[in-house]
C-alpha cells in the first residue's frame, strides 16, 4: 500500500512532535494512493516518533469515506511503532491504484 505522510505545521509553523503530558503528539495528513482490505501501514518514524500509543482520525477528504486505525482483539495496533489505516465507504473498503483521498490523524507516542 502506498501512502504519503505529511506532518502538519502548528499555529507557529512547527512540524515537530509536541509534548502532551508524558507523551508527544503529531498532527498529520496521510494521502492514500492505494488501499485494500489489509490497510495502509504508517510508521512512527514517518511521524517523527519512536513509538505509537494512540491514533485518532480527525478528518477525511472524501464525503462518505470512513477511516479508522485497525486494532487487534486486545486493542493493540500493528506494532508499538506502526499502525494500519483502512478507508471504507459503508461496508466496502476502497480498492484501486489511484488516489483514494486523504485522512487527517493525531498520533500520540514517544520520541
Amino acid at each position: 500500500m502506498a501512502v504519503t505522510v505529511t506532518v502538519l505545521a502548528d499555529h507557529k509553523g512547527y512540524t515537530t512532535p509536541k509534548v502532551s503530558g508524558d507523551e508527544y503528539y503529531v498532527d498529520a495528513n496521510i494521502n492514500c494512493d492505494a488501499n485494500d482490505n489489509t490497510g495502509m501501514l504508517v510508521t512512527a518514524a514517518e511521524l517523527g516518533l519512536r513509538t505509537i500509543n494512540a491514533v485518532i482520525v480527525t478528518g477525511v477528504e472524501e464525503i462518505g469515506h470512513d477511516a479508522r486505525a485497525i486494532v487487534a482483539e486486545g486493542g493493540g495496533y500493528e506494532s508499538g511503532s506502526s499502525f494500519k489505516l483502512i478507508l471504507s465507504t459503508g461496508t466496502a473498503a476502497q480498492s484501486g491504484t489511484s488516489d483514494e483521498g486523504s485522512v487527517r490523524v493525531r498520533v500520540y507516542g514517544n520520541l
